[in-house]
């Protein structure tokens, strides 16, 4: 009799020309299928416990794969495979994308390999700056500051029924496009959000044409509450990033909600001359929007422009003025606020 089958699911990740590194999770479950716009709050409550109670596969080796170079990984005790894979100038696309395979044996001699593909990004030679940008409440509507709304629409919305901010993936591809509209930026999003929602995230971002990029979430572990309050995580991977391409500058989008000022203010910090602009997007009540005020001045002080806004044509307004879209790029974010605002109010 053969083992329950495997399920590797690699992650977004990052690299550079001649170092990829791919992450991902390999479980004996299938992910649920793509979601529907009219499917049922059950079906979307059963997805969601099928993500939440993810059945790990412990002490999986891995072969990871890129042209002729490869690697061997294996997975720990949740699941989780990372590997280095040192490849000299693989083939990608226009965005910087490589496509890497991940193999895993199956201990039913007749069967074939467990597979899948996945993606690494390399910021093409175009690129002017980076953007990091954070996902709940910043480009996914989230209410992350009521837990008890957040986890409604979490558990009985999808993918397809989410709604993002009006206007935000016409900024993202904006920003994308840069300063001659064909610049490739590359985008990073990070999250306090568990790594069982990643492919609902890629969907949602699918779905709503926000530009893809790689994904930092957190481990769904015994120390998830604590992990959550201090927001350490998020600032790893930021640091990761801004490590992996000291060559770029950086633009930084987050919200009010939670410690998404605080966490930038040490990049700024701990990285000077590395952040272009800041935008931070307003979710919060007075005295929070006051706290926030008063970090934006401490940045201007160190020649930071740390901008609260109350939508994604204010921050495009912004980005233009300063140069980072084009004035077709401010258009486009224009255009998809009246489209978008009309849509879900209707």
């Amino acid at each position: 009799m053969s083992q329950t089958p495997l399920v590797i699911v690699p992650y977004r990740s990052f690299g550079t020309d001649d170092t990829l590194m791919v992450r991902g999770r390999v479980l004996h479950q299938a992910l649920p299928a793509a979601a529907e716009p009219g499917q049922s709050s059950w079906r979307n409550l059963w997805d969601a416990f099928r993500r939440i109670e993810s059945d790990e596969a412990r002490g999986v080796p891995l072969t990871v794969t890129c042209g002729a170079a490869s690697v061997e990984a294996v997975t720990d005790d949740e699941g989780y495979f990372e590997a280095k894979l040192l490849q000299a100038g693989p083939a990608r696309d226009a965005d910087g994308w490589c496509t890497v395979t991940v193999t895993a044996p199956d201990v039913a001699a007749d069967a074939p390999l467990a597979r899948a593909t996945g993606e690494v990004l390399i910021p093409p030679v175009t690129a002017r700056f980076g953007v990091i940008s954070d996902i709940d409440d910043t480009i996914l509507q989230t209410q992350a500051t009521n837990l008890v709304r957040s986890a409604w629409v979490t558990l009985l919305q999808n993918a397809a029924t989410r709604l993002p901010f009006p206007g935000v993936a016409a900024l993202y591809r904006a920003l994308q496009g840069g300063v001659t509209g064909a610049d490739h930026n590359p985008i990073f999003y990070v999250s306090s959000s568990p790594w069982n929602l990643y492919d609902f995230l890629v969907e949602f971002m699918q779905v709503r044409g926000i530009p893809a990029g790689p994904i930092f979430l957190r481990d769904y572990g015994i120390d998830m509450f604590t992990q959550a309050l201090s927001h350490e995580h998020k600032l790893e991977a930021m640091r990761r990033v801004l490590d992996a391409y000291p060559h770029l500058p950086f633009v930084l989008m987050g919200d009010s909600g939670q410690k998404d000022p605080e966490l930038y203010t040490r990049l700024v910090e701990q990285y000077p001359g590395r952040v272009l602009a800041i935008y931070i997007r307003d979710v919060s009540g007075a005295k929070r929007d006051a706290a926030v005020d008063a970090i934006a001045a401490a940045l201007q002080a160190q020649g930071v422009r740390l901008l609260r806004v109350a939508d994604s044509l204010i921050a495009a307004e912004s980005a233009a003025a300063i140069g980072l879209i084009t004035a077709a790029g401010l258009d486009a974010v224009r255009a998809a606020m009246a489209d978008e605002e009309i849509a879900h109010v209707a």
